[in-house]
């Protein structure tokens, strides 16, 4: 099982999504993954805090289509935070406490750090075997707790989204010739204090005084 976060979700089920910062094709990305999990007949875990935080981005209308999807998909499910997840938590922060960090190197807000122990407790009780999330606390927590995480921008690009060789290094150069391109233009950009400067135009010799 592999299971999503509010990103992923994201990702997949709002249009024209931003991320914090890009992730080129992140959407396909994961659409990838979800048809290759189809074929193997495994199941996609939706944590219900992970639903929950995604939902408040939809409204009624959305909100009432993702859940018939939803529920109707035999592939994805909704995982609660049942009382198998509660006691994973429960003993892992029970050992952060004992061995004197109960925020784990966490910098996050209390309710930040319930929320991403929630959301990695329901993929171990769930016997998930990795977490998609671009968020840097959920991964920290997934790596002292032992669960994969994994971010959009690590999953493989489909390979009909990637171009053949010579195309790939003739893109690269061009990208390389417009960055360098900007740089003197920039470099070569006349200032304020450049266009006050410029010699002005020469009044012509004897022009005003009537000869």
């Amino acid at each position: 099982m592999i299971v999503l976060d509010t990103t992923a979700l994201s990702f997949l089920f709002i249009e024209n999504y931003t991320p914090s910062y890009p992730i080129k094709h992140g959407k396909e990305r994961l659409e990838a993954l979800i048809d290759r999990i189809a074929k193997g007949h495994d199941i996609i875990g939706i944590p219900a805090p992970a639903l929950s935080e995604f939902l408040v981005t939809c409204d009624e209308k959305k909100t009432d289509e993702f859940l018939k999807m939803v529920r109707s998909s035999q592939w994805f499910e909704v995982k609660e935070f049942d009382s198998a997840a509660a006691v994973e938590v429960a003993i892992r922060t029970r050992k952060a406490i004992d061995a004197g960090d109960k925020r784990e190197g966490l910098t996050v807000d209390n309710a930040k750090i319930k929320f991403d122990r929630q959301i990695v407790g329901i993929a171990i009780a769930s016997g998930a075997t990795q977490i998609i999330s671009d968020d840097k606390d959920l991964r920290m927590l997934g790596e002292r707790w032992s669960m994969s995480v994994i971010r959009v921008g690590e999953l493989p690009i489909p390979d009909h989204l990637i171009p053949p060789p010579i195309i790939a290094i003739a893109m690269e150069a061009d990208e390389k010739t417009r960055k360098r391109v900007e740089e003197l233009l920039e470099i070569n950009k006349p200032t304020p204090k450049d266009a006050l400067t410029q010699e002005q135009p020469t009044k012509p010799t004897g022009a005003g005084n009537g000869t």
